[in-house]
Parts: structure tokens; sequence; C-alpha cells
């Protein structure tokens, strides 16, 4: 525990989708204890069809390409997603597991939290600004 809270915080890079309830359930109760009651948490989660249009890429501003080659279901609504970053020098392969969470099941993980959806703020869903529950 910090033992400061703040303005705002930020879970970023799909953490919210842990494979692992508690991994998730734990993140997101230390957003709540680390955000004033006034604050907001912004929360990045993963598009509608980013299990299910693949594969896909897109490069990256830096130069880099992210490829994701593949998301096949291994149990419990749980995914192993295989993620390739290509460099004009080298390539990095990363494998890791993705629970999917559809937007009811997102909005119920946050409520168990204490916290609530205030807007999304992208349209594609994947920005999300939650403020806590009083």
């Amino acid at each position: 525990m910090l033992g400061r809270r703040f303005d705002v915080v930020l879970l970023a890079s799909f953490l919210v989708h842990a494979a692992d309830p508690a991994v998730r359930d734990g993140m997101l109760g230390a957003c709540r204890s680390h955000v004033k009651d006034d604050g907001c948490v912004l929360i990045q989660r993963e598009g509608a069809d980013y299990h299910t249009d693949l594969p896909r890429e897109r490069v990256d501003p830096a130069g880099y390409t992210v490829r994701i080659v593949s998301s096949t279901p291994v149990g419990d609504g749980v995914n192993s997603v295989h993620a390739q970053y290509i460099w004009p020098d080298t390539t990095w392969t990363h494998t890791f597991r993705a629970r999917v969470l559809s937007t009811a099941e997102f909005e119920e993980q946050l409520a168990r939290a204490g916290l609530a959806v205030d807007r999304y703020l992208t349209d594609d869903g994947t920005w999300v600004r939650a403020r806590p529950v009083r």
C-alpha cells in the first residue's frame, strides 16, 4: 500500500483482462484503493473483436509492427494469445493468456471493485474512465 491516494490512476496494457480472476480483482482493488473519491481510473481494455478478427497488425508510431497472430481458447473464457513485435532487425514473440470480457462483464467487474464507468473515451471502447462508487 502506498499510503497515498491520487486524482488519477492508470490501468493500461489490457491488464484488466488478466487470465486469473484474482489477479484482475487485485488490480482493480488497488486502483480503487489508490484513487481519491472524486478522482478517476483510466482503464485500457480489449476491443470487441480482439480475439476474432485475426491475424491483424498495426504499425506503431515508433516504427515497429505489432501483429496479433492467434487467440486460441484454453478454457473458462481464457484465450492464449500469440503476438509478434517486428523491428527492421529483429522479431520478438510473446504468448500470454487473456480473459475475454464483454462490456457487461467488464462493468460488473468494475462494480465489484467499487468503480463504475463514467464514460467510454474512444469510439472502439478500449479506453474507459471509471469513477469510484460512493
